[in-house]
C-alpha cells in the first residue's frame, strides 16, 4: 500500500536526495574518503609546485621540525588521554545502544531485563581497558631534565611517542569495540525478546565482539614495555 497513514513519517524522512538512505556507515565512509582525497590533494599541488617553481604549498619539513620540538610530555599526556578518553566514549556509546533497546524491549518482555544485563557489563569492561592501559602509562613517567640546548634526550622523544601510540592504540581500538558489542547487546535484546532460544547464540557472538578491546590491550601494553624516560 503507497498510502501513508496520517501521523507516520513518509519514506522521503528517511532519505536524502536520489533515494540514498543516510545511515552512519555511509557517513562514516564519506568522511574517510573526502579526508583522504584532500590530503592527496594537498600533497600533490605542493609537489606539483616544488618541481615548477621551488616555492611550497605546505612546507613538510618544517612540519616535521614543529613535531619533533614539541615537548615529549605532552605526547605521554595526550597518550594518556586517548586511551581513557576514548574507551569511556566506546563504553557509553555501546551502553546507551544496548540500554535504550533493553529497556524498550523489557516494556513487552520484562523477563529479559536480568540475563541481557550481561550486555552492559561487556560495555562496562571496555571503560576498564582504557583505565588500566592508563594507570600503566602514567607509572611509566619519570622527570628528565632537558639538555644544554633545550632539547630533551632522545630517549625521551621516543617514549612520549611511543605513549601517545600506545594510549591512541588502546582508545580507537575499544572505541569500536564498544560501538561493536552495544550494537550486537541491542540485537541480542531484542531477539531475545522476540524468541529466547537465541539468547546464547548472540550471546557468543556478543563475546567475540568484546574480545577485539583486549587485541588493542594487548598490543599497548607490548609497546609500552621500551618506555623508559632517561638521559643518556
Amino acid at each position: 500500500r503507497g498510502d501513508t497513514r496520517e501521523g507516520e513519517e513518509g519514506p522521503s524522512a528517511m532519505a536524502v536526495a536520489g533515494g540514498l538512505k543516510l545511515d552512519g556507515r555511509l557517513l562514516i565512509m564519506a568522511s574517510a574518503v573526502f579526508t583522504v582525497s584532500l590530503l592527496l590533494l594537498v600533497f600533490g599541488i605542493s609537489h606539483g609546485r616544488r618541481e615548477q617553481s621551488g616555492d611550497k604549498l605546505v612546507d613538510f619539513e618544517y612540519l616535521g621540525l614543529l613535531f619533533r620540538s614539541v615537548n615529549p610530555y605532552f605526547f605521554a599526556a595526550l597518550g594518556i588521554a586517548a586511551a581513557i578518553g576514548f574507551s569511556v566514549l566506546g563504553a557509553a556509546w555501546g551502553i546507551f545502544i544496548t540500554g535504550s533497546s533493553l529497556v524498550g524491549a523489557a516494556v513487552r518482555a520484562p523477563r529479559i531485563t536480568s540475563k541481557n544485563l550481561i550486555s552492559v557489563i561487556f560495555c562496562e569492561a571496555v571503560a576498564i581497558y582504557g583505565v588500566i592501559i592508563a594507570i600503566i602509562l602514567q607509572t611509566k613517567i619519570e622527570y628528565v631534565a632537558p639538555l644544554g640546548d633545550g632539547q630533551y634526550p632522545q630517549s625521551a622523544y621516543a617514549s612520549g611517542y611511543a605513549m601517545f601510540a600506545a594510549g591512541l592504540t588502546v582508545g580507537l581500538a575499544n572505541l569500536v569495540c564498544g560501538i561493536c558489542v552495544g550494537a550486537v547487546g541491542s540485537s541480542c535484546a531484542l531477539s531475545d525478546a522476540q524468541n529466547p532460544t537465541l539468547f546464547v547464540k548472540i550471546l557468543v557472538v556478543e563475546i567475540f565482539g568484546s574480545a577485539l578491546g583486549l587485541f588493542g590491550v594487548i598490543v599497548g601494553i607490548i609497546m609500552s614495555g621500551g618506555i623508559q624516560f632517561k638521559r643518556e
